[in-house]
């Protein structure tokens, strides 16, 4: 196994992080019908995916970090609940 680290200060003082994941879709209103209505931003799912990001997101990683197994097993934890809080349903290998 080969660590890479790649110096992210620039990405991450310009908007990088849970921020550089913003997407605008325009859908007509066929399209719109067939999306996951959980998905769809209100009030109480930004409030559910502000405690995620309080629950989850680190605000740093450290070299030890990234070969220490409680890292995947909080990512999966993290990907769960947020499949959950979606209701997307199982979405990635692990939750099968």
């Amino acid at each position: 196994m080969k660590l890479r680290v790649f110096d992210l200060r620039e990405s991450m003082a310009n908007g990088g992080g849970p921020a550089c994941l913003r997407l605008r879709v325009v859908l007509t209103p066929t399209e719109m019908q067939a999306v996951n209505p959980a998905v769809m931003m209100n009030d109480a799912l930004f409030e559910a995916l502000n405690n995620w990001v309080d629950r989850y997101y680190r605000d740093r990683l450290t070299h030890a970090d990234l070969v220490d197994p409680q890292l995947l097993r909080e990512g999966r934890e993290a990907l769960d609940d947020l499949t959950t809080i979606l209701r997307l349903g199982s979405v990635y290998p692990f939750q099968r």
